[in-house]
């Protein structure tokens, strides 16, 4: 509890410009599935959303520190920052969601209760949800909760992470052999799998490339690449830009390859692990360098500041904040493969989700407070 009242303002050898990189990546995830582009803008929502989640995945790993803690007491740490929040949210969501479907008669309570559990134990799609037996009438559960697959890999690839993290990291050598062998790993489950990722449950074929992002960037934190002190404002500047024209050339060559969607590969089946890979080197470079820029701009580096350090609750109640505004305000519910919605109504739903969940924050952090103070009191 007391770490999510913690004020990251307040710790000055943090390294804001990593909060700032996570704000831009959560705002850009926000983006891709609340905008409705006509169909010649899907190139520029393609290259701002095929990088992130593998961006997401190296810098989770940065701050591991080799030796700090048994992999025992990471796992147990690490199970309460995801599994905890992952549960109370999918409930609170579940909740909201079978409440709506039960006043507007679309769903029973059995079959809201039957949707949920099978996404507990399905790979959160919503044809795998139909498969169990489920309908998905109204507002469907696992339409929003669309993003809770990043947590489930990033939960078993942290597990896999600190089992070999400190043998690992000791030389290059041990580093290089162990990323490798996981991408292909990864590389060769994926063969098994068809192009809706049917074959493994709960997307265990991208676990290990995932384990090798979180490796990669934990060899960033050790030799302090993208610290504070890593280069100028000018190489800022052209690392940002040259590594934009990199991503857009392997978006352009390969269609996309590399990006995900609830935890699968879209374009090339299990070529895609390669460039996720290279997704997830070339863009914490791009991210962190531009962040860095944008730490100097007053107001604009807290606000971002105070996103990216709430990053993880962002990513799990956007989409489903978005959907119910789209219910309130009549804005047509986006439909994959369809376009045509105007530009300015998704820009209404991304404001208006945006200042619900700066609400709900304050106001959630604001209780947390003075549950926490009464404890100390007491």
């Amino acid at each position: 509890m007391s770490e999510n009242i913690k004020n990251p303002l307040i710790k000055k050898d943090r390294d804001f410009a990593h909060d700032i990189a996570k704000a831009i990546g959560i705002l850009l995830v926000m983006q891709v599935h609340i905008f409705d582009y006509p169909e010649w803008y899907l190139i520029v929502m393609a290259i701002t959303g095929v990088w992130l989640m593998p961006f997401y995945f190296t810098l989770s790993g940065y701050y591991y520190q080799p030796g700090k803690r048994t992999p025992w007491q990471s796992i147990k740490r690490r199970t309460l920052q995801l599994v905890k929040p992952y549960f109370i949210y999918s409930i609170t969501i579940w909740i909201m969601t079978t409440a709506y479907n039960l006043i507007t008669s679309t769903m029973t309570l059995k079959e809201c209760a039957k949707q949920y559990l099978a996404f507990l134990l399905s790979r959160h799609s919503t044809a795998d949800v139909q498969t169990m037996g489920a309908v998905t009438k109204g507002i469907p559960f696992t339409t929003v909760v669309g993003t809770f697959w990043f947590i489930v890999i990033m939960f078993f690839a942290d597990i896999l992470f600190f089992l070999i993290a400190d043998w690992t990291l000791v030389s290059m050598k041990r580093f290089f052999s162990v990323t490798s062998g996981l991408v292909f790993i990864s590389f060769f489950l994926n063969l098994f799998v068809d192009s809706m990722g049917e074959g493994l449950p709960l997307n265990i074929q991208n676990v290990p490339m995932a384990t090798a992002l979180i490796l990669i960037g934990a060899m960033f934190g050790k030799h302090k690449v993208l610290s504070k002190d890593f280069t100028s404002k000018k190489w800022m500047v052209i690392n940002s830009l040259v590594t934009l024209a990199l991503i857009m050339l392997i978006q352009f060559k390969f269609g996309g390859a590399g990006a995900f969607a609830a935890g699968i590969f879209m374009y090339n089946g299990a070529l895609d692990v390669f460039p996720c890979v290279l997704y997830g080197i070339m863009a914490p470079f791009m991210v962190v360098c531009l962040s860095r820029l944008l730490e100097k701009i007053p107001l604009l580096n807290k606000a971002l500041i105070w996103i990216g350090f709430r990053s993880l609750p962002i990513l799990l109640v956007h989409i489903v904040i978005s959907t119910f505004i789209a219910r309130l305000t009549g804005i047509e519910p986006r439909a994959l493969g369809q376009y045509g919605v105007k530009i300015g109504e998704s820009a209404l739903n991304f404001a208006l989700t945006l200042a619900v969940i700066v609400i709900y924050r304050i106001v959630w952090e604001f209780i947390l407070k003075k549950i926490y103070k009464n404890k100390l009191s007491v």
